[in-house]
Formats: C-alpha cells, structure tokens, sequence
C-alpha cells in the first residue's frame, strides 16, 4: 500500500550536527506522495517513509559483496562457511561448532560433551576470566589436537604475549584456528584496556563472522565488547583540541567543525569526552574527534554497525523489508531529514502525530538523501525488531535509534549489503 509521509519542516543548521538546539518546529508541512518519488522534491520539504514496491533509487536492486574491513589487522577474509571444508567429527570441527554456538549453548557443550578435548576447555577460559590458567599450562604441555596453526598461535601467546600473538595472526591463513585466536585476541586486549588492539580485532571478527555464515545473533553477542569499545575511543582514535568559549554550544560546536570538513555529531563529541550530558562551561577543553564515521548494515543478518575510522563503536538489531518491499542496497547518505519527532501519514488517511501508538516510525527519522522515501527509524511493534516486516526501511528499537541519532549527523555514509 503506497503511503504519504508527511513531516513538520525543520531548518536545516539545525539538524546538520545531529539532534536537535532546542528550536520550535515549523507548522509548515507539505504533503508528498511516495509514488512521486522519482521527481525532486520542493526544497522546503521534509518527508519520511517506508519505501514503495517499486523505487528510483540506482541502489534498489543487486547484490552487494562484503568489502574487505578497514583497520583489520591483515587484509584478508575469511571464505564463506560453504568454503570451509572440515572432516566430521574432528577436533577442528567440534571447535568451528563450538565458536559458532550461542554462549549458553557453548557453556553447555564445555559440560555436557565428553569428547571434547582438554585443550577446547582450556582455551574457552579466555572467555570465561580463565586466560592465565590455559596460559600456563601451554608451557607444559603443546598440543596439536587442532592443527598446527592452532598451535603456533597458542604458543605465540604463551611464550611472548600478545603483541606476539598479534603478528602471528597478521601472517596466518584463513580458517577456523585464525577466527577463533583473533576472537580470543580481542577479549585478551580488552582485559588489559588496550582498546585499540580490540578495535582492530572486533573488526575483523565481524567481517569474517558474516562472511562465515555465522549465526546473527552470535555476532549480536559481541555488543558488550563493541560497546566498550566505543566508550574508550578518545583512547586510539585521532582528535583535535578544543577550548569552549562563552555561548558556546555543541551546535555551534558542530557547525564551526562541519565548516572545516569534519562530521561530529554532539553525541559522539560528548561520548568521546566521557561526559553524560550536554552541558558545557567556558574554558572547558575538549577533544574533538577526527575519525570518519560510517554506518553498515547487512540485510539478511537484520543488523548494523556503526563503524569510527573502522573501528566499530555499536553494534544493532534491526528489521529489514519484507520480500515484496526489500530494503534497498548500496551506497546512501544521511540528508538533512534528521527529526525527532516524525509525523506519520498514511496514504488516504489522518496523520497520526509523533508518540501516538500507531505511528509505524517511532522514534526518530533518519532519511537518505540519494532515496528520500527510505531511512532509518524507530519502530511502534518493538517485539518484531529482527525480522523482514518493513516497507523498505531500516527499524531500530526506539532506545537504539535514539542513541544513533545522537551518534550520527548529515553527510555520514551508510552502506546496505545484502
């Protein structure tokens, strides 16, 4: 069913730092139908929607091949599972199972499953706080039990540390023993606060977990690591210094370093500097940073990653389009439609006003600027968030499309893959 979105028009200063500097929303509203989306739009118009069955978007259709991931720690990825050719039954197999399964079911199969090697049970303390009891009995014993290139990265790690196992990942081939060490190399880094390290290793995890056909929500499961990732940032990632001056606002904070070329958005300022909210004083010194900032999003997976100089900061469920309105693939653009409180009106019927129970956008809107009838927004049926049910948008929790809005701003990147 075609629908008319129709939303309050907001100056555009205002919405190109991200959130919003406490201005009134114009009364204005034109009102612009989905199907005419082909044409330009009045300038003045704001609008967001889901998509209609048939778009004039370049990216609507075909595939898209998952790129290598910058800042990985090597350039190469790992081959898709069908690639992976393991025996039945061995040791490398039960270990591939093993990373793959879901954490309850890993603790499980540590349990319950008495064919599994000491060596796996050793190994899986890295996750469990048990890192330096494996690690010492690597100096006991060495085991081949899953191949030599197993072994190598075990020993690399037990004899010199982590920097050693790090450049003996760099130099490995592609394959069960390299997911599985580079996994254990991001909880080893995170454990010693080398936040970089992790970055870097959290990067590559999930580009080769994807890659590998791995589970959706055992690549969900790396949302607490990512997220502390992202929280110590200003640790690794490039900045520039700033001292507030009186009046002083993050808008206008923004807006002096849009002007230089540089997106960051108020929330990702804030959250670099550790601070809670968006209050500033004069003299106050911050940094600013400098990384790139990009959103990707896989749509058979139902999640997305926002990504700072390739180093993921967050990591999101979502919803994707249904099969007769598929979420549209490519190379987008935030625009300006950044709105906090988006006005849903559906085709031949009364608008149903932001907050109101049956407004399909929640909260939030997030519009593309090369398709402006698809973004990303919230969603009024939390519980279908993970599955295809859209019209071609993206939908988040209304907590998680909140937290991006504030992460985010006009001109950032956002790639779908399929």
């Amino acid at each position: 069913m075609l629908r008319t979105f129709i939303l309050p028009v907001i100056p555009v200063l205002i919405l190109s730092c991200g959130g919003q500097e406490s201005a009134a929303n114009s009364s204005a509203v034109v009102n612009i139908p989905l199907e005419e989306s082909g044409g330009a739009a009045p300038a003045s118009a704001s609008r967001a929607g889901e998509g209609t069955t048939e778009s004039s978007s370049n990216f609507a259709s075909g595939a898209v091949a998952t790129p290598p991931a910058s800042h990985t720690l090597d350039s190469v990825q790992a081959q898709p599972a069908s690639a992976l050719v393991l025996q039945p039954g061995s040791f490398v197999a039960k270990l591939d199972a093993w990373h793959r399964a879901l954490e309850e079911e890993r603790s499980a199969l540590l349990r319950n499953d008495g064919s599994l090697s000491t060596e796996l049970r050793g190994f899986a303390g890295i996750f469990t706080g048990s890192a330096d009891v494996y690690r010492a009995s690597l100096s006991n014993h060495s085991s081949d039990a899953f191949g030599p290139d197993f072994q190598r990265y075990a020993n690399a790690w037990a004899s010199s540390g982590l920097q050693a196992l790090r450049a003996a990942l760099a130099s490995g081939p592609v394959g069960t023993a390299k997911m599985v060490w580079t996994d254990a190399l991001m909880e080893l880094s995170l454990a010693t606060d080398d936040y970089q390290t992790a970055g870097a290793s959290l990067t590559t995890v999930i580009a080769d977990m994807l890659a590998a056909g791995y589970a959706r929500e055992r690549v969900l499961e790396l949302t607490k690591q990512v997220n502390l990732v992202g929280r110590n940032a200003a640790m690794f990632l490039p900045a520039t210094d700033y001292v507030v001056t009186g009046g002083d606002s993050y808008w206008k904070i923004c807006r002096k370093f849009r002007d230089q070329g540089l997106i960051a958005p108020r929330g990702w300022i804030a959250e670099f500097n550790h601070k809670s909210n968006y209050s500033l004083r004069a003299d106050e010194a911050l940094k600013i940073p400098t990384a790139k900032l990009e959103l990707r999003a896989w749509r058979q997976s139902r999640l997305m990653v926002l990504y700072a100089d390739g180093v993921p900061i967050r990591i999101y469920p979502v919803s994707m389009g249904k099969a007769a309105k598929p979420t549209p693939l490519g190379a987008f653009t935030f625009g300006v439609e950044l709105l906090e409180e988006p006005i849903y009106y559906p085709a031949g019927g009364s608008p149903v006003p932001y907050a109101n129970p049956d407004n399909p956008l929640g909260e939030r809107w997030m519009g593309f600027e090369e398709d402006r009838q698809y973004g990303i927004h919230g969603t009024n049926s939390e519980e279908t968030i993970g599955s295809f049910e859209s019209g071609g948008c993206i939908r988040m929790h209304n907590a998680d499309a909140k937290e991006l809005f504030e992460l985010i701003a006009a001109g950032v990147k956002v790639t779908i893959y399929a």
